[in-house]
């Protein structure tokens, strides 16, 4: 017997007579709802085997307000809320089965309120952008008009919806709402936000149209997937990101700037320098900032945004500088300037140091890359000319290489290897061979020996050079080319090395390696991860080119700063930097460029 059944269709089948079941779930009881594109959504079930829902409307007060569509699962009806008055209202959505069995959903009560008291501050979204496609956890970034008056409250509306709402912006009036896609559904969505002064003082801002896709992104918090993103920086980036021990993030730019972040992005303050800021900012030990200009000085700079040697004070050269600073372990700053000039600098007064003939005259070639300095506290440096210099703390030349290999344009690597000779009387003696890893703008990779400058061998690789080498925990060699990331295998003794593999992607820059063996890289807008073996770990579409190298903070968030004003920190599932050889651009987070008792500072 069944039950709920009356009556037949025309081929004298039982009919279920059971009402359709509806339910509004969009808006919400309640919700303050406003703009001209409220989205309604009805969850509508149609009872019975081979039963189905063939119309859905919507009521507002008993009046009808019009028909939905279908759209996935939901059966949605886009209303403009303008053409009503402010106030309450019920809505109510009302069904038919195949059978013409009538449903009725729940009544709703929405409070529409477009028209405030008096006007509040005009507002804007500026990120996403309107018809932009996304995916995932999108950061939406809202912000007033310049000359408004102040925001006390901003809220987030999706689809005519209020969702979130915020009191306090995140960095200088920029508001930040994060916004899981996923539930909203696929299609197309419209985003507002609503400034208030006061609270009957208000603007509703003009609609930002998205439209939300299939995600094949990384799950939030899983490697791949983006933690966090960030505007405020203007100008180009050039340089490396660096990571302070107090966490925070520092950049420069173009724009005469250096910006400082805290670890969760936001913008913490920005110095302005007297020129381009080319090069890569590095930090000290007490968390100081220093950083080179083409204007040919040094600045330092302390962790709260202020001049570290007092009002005006500042290191001048006299010449440009594109070399990035590097730091021995007693204190002193090493860079080059474009008139070939080596400088060593105290990070505590500023001032040149005393003990020697500093600065020295390396050679009449610019000096644009940073140097580096091995454990033995001996300081290397390469030049325009195609040669590498070695110098002593105190200035003394301890060798010139005596073959050119190229003009050295990017940064360089170093590793110490041990070296084990077996001597007649079978004694095993072990020495400490330094070895340098440089990219020759003509193509070449060329390893050249700490002891004398002589080249151990040379590789030729494919392309013009922008990428600075770096070395993974094996001693594996990675370099990126425009046609792609090579890696190589090389012991200190070989005459050539091994080519391990080529990750064919155009236009790759300075690789990064975590504490698990990952390697990421730019290429052509897009953010890459491989493992040891060249197996894709993941990919995200940044949209916009990066020249600066990468880093990892020390807890595992991969830092980009592409030429679109954004910082980016993207999940890595690592604790940070690998603590082996030269994972990344300058050694580590602090761009130190020094191999020893930081080695494994992140």
């Amino acid at each position: 017997m069944l039950l709920f059944l009356s009556g037949c269709d025309l081929f004298g089948t039982p009919v279920d007579s059971r009402a359709p079941r509806l339910e509004i779930v969009a808006p919400y009881a309640e919700a303050t709802v406003a703009g001209e594109s409220l989205l309604i959504s009805v969850d509508a079930e149609a009872l019975g085997e081979g039963n189905w829902m063939s119309f859905v409307s919507i009521t507002i007060n008993g009046v009808q307000a019009g028909a939905t569509e279908l759209e996935g699962d939901l059966y949605n009806l886009r209303l403009n809320t303008t053409d009503f008055e402010d106030g309450t209202y019920r809505l109510e959505a009302t069904g038919f089965d195949r059978y013409q069995s009538r449903g009725l959903s729940a009544p709703v009560l929405i409070s529409i309120d477009n028209a405030p008291a008096t006007p509040g501050p005009r507002s804007r979204i500026t990120d996403p952008a309107d018809q932009q496609e996304v995916m995932g956890v999108v950061r939406v970034f809202a912000q007033a008009e310049p000359g408004e008056e102040a925001v006390s409250r901003m809220d987030l509306l999706i689809d005519g919806t209020p969702v979130a709402s915020e009191v306090e912006p995140a960095s200088e009036g920029i508001f930040l709402f994060d916004l899981d896609t996923a539930e909203l559904g696929l299609g197309e969505h419209t985003l507002a936000v609503k400034a208030f002064s006061a609270p009957d003082a208000f603007h509703l801002s003009e609609p930002v149209t998205i439209m939300v896709l299939e995600n094949d992104e990384a799950t939030e918090g899983s490697p791949g997937s983006l933690r966090w993103k960030m505007p405020g920086v203007t100008g180009d980036v050039n340089g490396a990101v660096a990571v302070g021990f107090n966490n925070d993030i520092y950049v420069g730019s173009s724009d005469n700037s250096l910006f400082s972040f805290s670890t969760n992005g936001a913008l913490k303050w920005k110095y302005e320098a007297g020129a381009a800021i080319d090069s890569s900012p590095m930090v000290g030990n007490n968390d100081d900032v220093f950083i080179t200009g083409s204007d040919g000085r040094l600045y330092g700079i302390n962790s709260e945004g202020n001049r570290r040697w007092g009002w005006g004070s500042h290191y001048d050269t006299g010449s440009s500088i594109q070399s990035s600073p590097a730091l021995g372990t007693d204190g002193t700053i090493y860079f080059g300037d474009s008139s070939g000039k080596l400088h060593a600098v105290s990070a505590f007064d500023g001032l040149a140091q005393t003990t020697g003939s500093w600065p020295v005259d390396v050679t009449n070639a610019e000096i644009v890359t940073p140097p580096v300095i091995s454990q033995d506290r001996t300081i290397y440096v390469g030049a325009t000319d195609g040669h590498l210099y070695a110098y002593d703390p105190e200035g003394r030349r301890l060798w010139k290489s005596g073959t050119s290999i190229g003009s050295v344009m990017v940064g360089m690597a170093m590793v110490e290897r041990e070296y084990s000779v077996v001597l007649p009387s079978g004694t095993v003696r072990t020495t400490i061979v330094v070895v340098l890893y440089v990219v020759s703008n003509d193509g070449q990779l060329v390893a050249v020996s700490g002891e004398d400058g002589s080249v151990l061998w040379s590789y030729p690789l494919s392309g013009p050079m922008r990428s600075a080498p770096v070395v993974g925990p094996d001693g594996t060699i990675y370099v990126g080319t425009s046609t792609g990331l090579m890696a190589l295998n090389a012991d200190v003794d070989a005459l050539t090395p091994r080519l391990r593999f080529v990750h064919v992607a155009p236009d790759v820059g300075t690789p990064v390696i975590d504490s698990n063996g990952i390697i990421y890289f730019m290429s052509d807008k897009t953010l890459m991860a491989i493992n040891a073996g060249n197996a894709p770990q993941w990919h995200y579409f940044i949209g916009a080119d990066a020249d600066g190298p990468l880093t990892i903070t020390r807890d595992g968030a991969l830092l980009v700063a592409p030429e679109n004003g954004y910082l980016y920190a993207f999940e890595t599932g690592s604790v940070g930097l690998n603590p082996e050889n030269w994972p990344t651009f300058q050694r580590n987070a602090r761009n130190t460029g020094r191999l020893g008792i930081d080695a494994t500072d992140g």
